[in-house]
């Protein structure tokens, strides 16, 4: 009886039991260990990981190897990293207002895009501001929690930012609206300034709203904003320009001529000095030939000798000017008798 119950028991029946028996445990093992390795993945460089418990956030993981309980257990979400910039199109639509787009405008093709929000300036002005922001997740628990509620949120802070900048400011510091300014490097600078002002804003705005404990968990970086005339104002400023650029034009043509009289008045004056000076010099020189002889004579008289040399001198200078005469009349000084010219008595004229 033993013998037939032992051979019973080592059976095909039996065996086939045990292999399937062991091939189910092996199976289970391999099952488990695929559940407990199930949340065992890599993190990119460019990303982080939250880990959820049970719908809770329980850490952030940043790029690497994290390892989280199976699920439903745990659950890892990847979501952009700190040093990722995303892009955001605000799709603010509020430009298509009665009296910024109308009728001539749409006929000349000049369209307001669809994103194109509209604000009041501080000089009364409209500006048209299409605007693309970069933020990076500074925080991921806030940002996975909000996730949903991050576009439509930055939409209304930018709004609100864009709102209070433009109304602290000129419509000049947006567009070039005034040809003096159009290359101005102060208005460039202007320019740049609002959009660095716009990024304050917002996230002085989110610093608001993460101390309230509904923060975003973003942060913006940059704001790429184009900014836009009406188009029913466009045709008004573009003929301003155009006045100003010729109003411009004509001052430097009136400029360039001033400065081409004065260059050459500068010469006229340079040669009337020249002339002056050197007719000055040739009358000084004359001069003080004709008194040399006079200052020679002054410098070597002697009281006792000066009447004789005074004669002499007056000899010699009346002999130059007697031979420039063309006749000379004498009249003896000491009496009556005066010598006038003719001809002899009794001769023939």
């Amino acid at each position: 009886m033993s013998a037939q119950a032992g051979t019973e028991s080592d059976g095909p029946v039996a065996q086939s039991v045990r292999i399937g028996a062991r091939a189910l445990q092996i199976v289970t093992a391999l099952l488990a260990a695929g559940w407990v390795t199930a949340n065992l993945r890599p993190v990119p460089p460019e990303q982080q990981a939250v880990v959820l418990r049970l719908g809770r956030v329980v850490r952030v993981q940043p790029s690497g190897l994290v390892l989280a309980l199976p699920q439903p257990v745990e659950q890892v979400v990847l979501l952009p990293g700190p040093e990722q910039q995303v892009a955001l199109p605000l799709a603010v639509a509020t430009a298509r207002l009665p009296g910024i787009e109308d009728a001539a405008s749409r006929a000349l093709g000049e369209t307001i895009p669809v994103s194109t929000g509209a604000y009041l300036t501080g000089d009364g002005g409209v500006v048209l501001l299409d605007a693309t922001v970069s933020y990076r997740v500074s925080d991921a628990a806030a940002y996975f929690l909000a996730q949903s509620h991050v576009a439509p949120a930055l939409r209304r802070l930018f709004m609100a930012a864009a709102g209070a900048v433009a109304g602290g400011r000129r419509l000049d510091d947006f567009v070039a609206v005034r040809q003096e300014r159009a290359g101005d490097p102060d208005a460039q600078a202007q320019r740049e300034a609002v959009r660095g002002e716009l990024v304050g804003q917002v996230n002085r705005r989110l610093g608001a709203l993460a101390g309230q404990g509904a923060g975003l968990g973003v942060e913006v970086t940059r704001a790429d904003v184009t900014a836009l005339l009406p188009p029913a104002a466009k045709p008004a400023f573009d003929a301003v320009l155009q006045a100003a650029q010729m109003a411009y034009q004509g001052a430097a043509d009136a400029r360039t001529e001033a400065a081409r009289l004065h260059q050459a008045a500068d010469r006229d004056r340079d040669r009337l000095l020249a002339e002056a000076s050197a007719a000055a010099a040739e009358r000084v020189g004359d001069a003080r030939a004709r008194t040399a002889p006079i200052l020679a004579l002054e410098r070597q008289a002697d009281p006792a000798t000066r009447p004789s040399l005074l004669d002499q001198a007056y000899r010699e200078r009346i002999a130059t000017v007697l031979r420039s005469a063309g006749s000379v009349t004498a009249v003896d000084g000491h009496g009556s008798r005066i010598i006038l010219p003719g001809t002899l008595a009794g001769s023939t004229p």
